[in-house]
């Protein structure tokens, strides 16, 4: 007879009875129950690892909308590749191939102007062309080092022969996007006037070929054939050498931008202000030409920084401060604007004036390299110090002598009708009049420098008023110099 479970029911545990008693002790039911229920828990394991096992080998033969999008690129190129070689149409490259195709592909990807360049039918602003042209090189050399990367019998490619010709269909494309760059560093390039914003588009399309040269190189590997290891060796060669040529124009055009600022600091060409006989305190346009050269070089350091370390080993660059070569630059430029605007501050007739120009030029490069994150810290610091340093002296030069006549008067100078006021008021209404006539276009500056001339000489007003004033009639009060030092530096 069969047994049966504590429930009456029949129960895998049934051979845990002892046939020669019909009553079970607790201990042997519970022994058989805890058995029963280890087995029962790894079926139920086993059961799970198998229904996952047949669930990932279903997942297997569903492809990902990345791998859907990759295989319907595949077989669209390899569509335009038969049509490139299979029957060319009148209009056919050197290699055979039919151009009419490639230009439709080029068209889709918004670069069919490429095609047309050395016809001279070019529209369209150049920095809207390099944005197209960058997305569209970097989209035909990944098609590129997908068929020539893969290994027959991976599924993208069916044999040598399919990836050879797309190979050389992708090659062919590459080929006449480089012609781009044969125009942009053309010498009489003039598409763009402005020298930073053609340098912005050479530094750009360099660090698209840049990626271009990385990638062919990583496609090579032992089982490319022999035809197609040809044709990466090639796309190498030639894409490491029009790398190389941007790379000489980008350091060519900022040499030449560098020495036309140093011709203009040489000659002493004038003041963006109007220029007197005694000079001018406003920003000098050397200062505006090198404060923008030096923020191009920090806002583009990681694309200038190679193309500065090649020309320094190879002796075109010669630096004179051990640093980086982009600190290099911008220190030799700033050293250079300090000492050629020092020296034409000397020609100043009056020592205030001579100050407040440098006061002015400073802060302006101070203010400017303070909004450039990546500009070094400790250059920053060092303006700071200098424009605290020239407002102190120019203070120092225009208004200390006015409060002289009242810290320490010498009654041999006044003459015989002056007394230490009169020659204080003579002396203030000379200086305010003619620095009310200078410049100080920053208007936050402007504030800092009226506060402290404010700050100097009205408290040694008031205290001779104190001290030593006696009845003579009062030409200002310090309310009134107050107002009229308010109105200085507007130019």
């Amino acid at each position: 007879m069969e047994a049966m479970g504590m429930d009456d029911r029949r129960g895998p545990w049934r051979h845990c009875t002892t046939s020669s008693s019909s009553s079970s002790t607790s201990g042997t039911v519970s022994s058989g129950y805890t058995s029963t229920s280890s087995r029962l828990s790894w079926l139920s394991m086993e059961a799970a690892r198998q229904i996952q096992e047949m669930e990932m080998m279903d997942l297997e033969f569903v492809q990902s909308p990345k791998d859907l999008a990759r295989e319907k690129k595949m077989k669209k190129i390899k569509i335009l590749a038969k049509e490139f070689f299979g029957a060319p149409s009148t209009k056919c490259s050197a290699e055979g191939g039919d151009l009419i195709v490639l230009e439709r592909w080029f068209t889709e990807m918004g670069v069919g102007w490429v095609l047309h360049i050395s016809d001279g039918a070019l529209a369209g602003e150049l920095n809207d062309l390099a944005s197209s042209w960058f997305l569209a090189i970097i989209e035909i050399v990944d098609i590129f080092c997908l068929t020539s990367g893969l290994r027959p019998g991976h599924g993208a490619v069916e044999n040598m022969a399919e990836r050879l010709q797309l190979a050389s269909f992708t090659q062919q494309a590459i080929l006449k996007m480089l012609t781009f760059l044969d125009f942009i560093v053309a010498p009489n390039f003039t598409r763009v006037p402005a020298p930073y914003a053609r340098l912005h588009t050479l530094l750009r399309v360099r660090e698209a070929l840049s990626k271009t040269f990385y990638k062919i190189q990583l496609t090579f590997d032992s089982s490319s054939s022999s035809e197609v290891a040809t044709i990466i060796r090639e796309l190498v060669d030639v894409v490491s050498a029009k790398e190389g040529k941007v790379g000489e124009i980008i350091w060519s055009t900022l040499k030449e931008i560098r020495t036309r600022i140093m011709e203009s600091l040489e000659h002493g060409q004038g003041s963006s202000g109007t220029q007197t006989p005694q000079g001018s305190s406003d920003i000098d346009d050397a200062t505006r030409s090198v404060t923008m050269y030096v923020m191009f070089l920090t806002d583009h350091y990681s694309l200038i920084e190679p193309i500065v370390s090649e020309a320094s080993s190879l002796g075109t660059y010669v630096s004179q401060f051990g640093a980086t070569e982009r600190t290099n630059l911008t220190v030799e430029m700033l050293s250079c604007l300090e000492e050629k605007l020092a020296n034409k501050s000397e020609a100043f007739p009056d020592p205030g004036l001579r100050f407040l120009f440098l006061l002015n030029n400073s802060s302006f490069i101070a203010e400017q390299l303070h909004c450039t994150p990546d500009f070094p810290k400790s250059i920053k610091i060092d303006l700071v110090g200098k424009v605290k340093g020239y407002m102190e002296r120019y203070i120092q030069v225009s208004w200390a002598p006015v409060l002289s006549c009242l810290i320490n008067p010498t009654p041999s100078c006044f003459g015989k009708n002056y007394s230490p006021l009169s020659k204080f008021e003579s002396e203030f209404q000379k200086t305010y009049t003619t620095q009310k006539l200078w410049k100080v276009p920053n208007p936050c500056l402007r504030n800092r420098l009226r506060r402290a001339i404010i700050d100097k000489v009205i408290p040694c007003y008031t205290r001779y008023l104190e001290d030593d004033y006696g009845n003579a009639p009062l030409k200002f009060s310090p309310s009134n110099l107050q107002e009229m030092l308010q109105e200085l530096f507007e130019g």
